[in-house]
């Protein structure tokens, strides 16, 4: 593309970076006002004779606000957005300049997401990510546009990478005609959503949600049956404000499953795969297909005695943002399910289920005396220590003591039972968990690197277990890699150079 296209985000950019700079002020505020509520409440402020006490903390507070909203504007006037010869280039002509230019090529992700600000103001935000391996744990760009200039953004950013990818060149408006016309392989209804929320929660949420409530009886019992005597009002609402906070925070784990993957819908259309979903967080995501690195197979506790899983890709681009952890495929389904989701959307993983991981060779649990050692030593030093310091409690020590030791061996019998490693012709198969279970499948060409450790016990006995590297976010760059037997591992490493060398 010859003319350079310039532009500047949308000015609501302003208003969404002071949002959390707002907050963080206003918790700063409510902390101080809470610790020092006594002395407030006994002394006597007025106006007129504490003038430079109140009055000047609070213009100072409003003056630091007002500086950080006009530089934030300067920074907004100052950045450009421009697209010309194949790259985008992100300029910023502050004090301290700044210019960062990306490549199309090497763009793996672009997608868009609307969160509620969004949503009123008419903007969208566009996303950016690249095959970088510094930058693969945060969106390399960040891009708030009027929704229709965003659509157009995109486009044009997609259809320049088919263009660079294949040599055709496509118009925007013929990239825009055939997403219009697309029908999605897969669209999940309320039912679905339903099931899937109910796959989904997690038994520690739950068991925290009910210990808050518990804790709550407990409190209102305290201080309202035998009364306030004794007890310090803001130790009461500090409590309060605690279990409040875990409560909703708890429910919130347990409730995302159900609402955060609303109006599902996924398709595949050539060597791209199309993604949508969001009720207070719209997002649509375009993902290549030969940017993703591995595929996740995912089965929660009652998941797995119920025999469904849910799917997530690993690449560059999903998962990346804290609020994003996990990278979104395919809902809870069942095995059947499952398996023609993935031949319609992934077909080049679609034998995932029908190549089950070889199970952990038995001499692991020699391996394991180690670590299982080191803890029965730290077992022992407690007891004593408790023994010479307070007798008293050595009873309920010795307990919890016991609980802990067979919580421990129940972890490895499960660990046992449910981690293996399948060296494929094709990738290599990961499995993991405890009570929980997740299967990952990664083609040998897109390991970066592995490394692996044994102590002295797997070296006698011919294993060892390690680590691989994806070009991922930080939640997924590394992989770690189940006990597995030593001539495996040159398997591995001449498939890796197997496919290193034909690309």
């Amino acid at each position: 593309m010859e003319n350079k296209i310039r532009f500047r985000n949308h000015i609501s950019i302003v208003a969404e970076r002071m949002g959390s700079i707002f907050l963080f002020l206003f918790f700063a505020l409510m902390g101080g006002f809470a610790q020092n509520l006594k002395t407030i409440a006994k002394k006597d402020i007025r106006l007129d004779a504490d003038f430079a006490e109140v009055l000047l903390p609070m213009l100072g507070v409003l003056a630091v606000i007002g500086l950080i909203i006009v530089w934030q504007v300067v920074v907004w006037s100052k950045t450009y957005i421009s697209i010309a010869e194949n790259t985008i280039v992100i300029e910023r002509n502050t004090l301290n300049r700044r210019k960062n230019t990306i490549g199309i090529k090497n763009i793996s992700n672009v997608n868009t997401e609307q969160n509620l600000f969004e949503m009123l103001m008419g903007t969208c935000k566009v996303k950016l990510d690249t095959n970088s391996l510094s930058t693969a744990d945060k969106t390399d760009v960040k891009i708030v546009l009027k929704k229709a200039d965003a659509e157009n953004f995109r486009r044009t950013v997609m259809m320049l990478l088919h263009q660079t990818e294949t040599g055709e060149a496509d118009e925007p408006a013929a990239v825009y005609d055939l997403e219009q016309a697309m029908e999605y392989d897969m669209t999940a209804g309320l039912g679905d959503m339903l099931v899937h929320g109910l796959f989904s929660v997690n038994i520690i949420s739950v068991l925290v949600l009910l210990g808050c409530i518990v804790g709550a009886a407990d409190l209102f019992v305290q201080t309202f049956g035998s009364g306030m005597a004794g007890k310090s009002i803001i130790a009461v609402l500090g409590s309060v404000t605690v279990i409040i906070f875990v409560f909703f925070s708890s429910l919130w784990d347990i409730a995302k499953g159900f609402i955060q993957y609303y109006d599902f819908k996924a398709k595949r259309q050539g060597n791209k795969i199309y993604l949508s979903y969001g009720l207070f967080k719209k997002v649509h995501y375009t993902i290549p297909v030969e940017k993703i690195n591995a595929v996740k197979l995912t089965q929660s506790l009652q998941a797995r005695i119920t025999g469904r899983y849910m799917a997530e890709v690993i690449n560059v681009g999903m998962g990346d943002d804290g609020t994003d952890q996990k990278a979104f495929l395919v809902l809870y389904s069942s095995r059947n399910s499952m398996q023609n989701y993935l031949q319609m959307l992934l077909p080049e993983f679609s034998d995932i289920l029908a190549a089950p991981a070889e199970k952990q060779p038995r001499v692991v649990w020699a391996a394991w005396l180690i670590p299982f050692s080191g803890y029965l030593v730290a077992i022992a030093a407690g007891l004593l220590t408790v023994l010479e310091f307070r007798p008293d409690f050595l009873k309920q020590t010795v307990i919890a003591a016991a609980g802990m030791t067979l919580l421990f061996l129940l972890s490895a019998v499960c660990r046992f039972f449910t981690a293996g490693v399948s060296v494929k012709e094709d990738y290599l198969i990961l499995v993991r968990g405890y009570m929980r279970r997740s299967v990952i499948c990664v083609s040998y060409d897109k390991i970066q690197h592995i490394n692996t450790k044994q102590n002295f016990i797997a070296q006698k006995t011919g294993i060892q277990k390690g680590n691989l590297h994806l070009l991922a976010s930080a939640l997924n760059m590394t992989q770690s890699v189940p006990y597995f037997r030593e001539e495996e591992l040159d398997v591995i490493k001449s498939r890796m150079l197997k496919t290193s060398h034909a690309q």
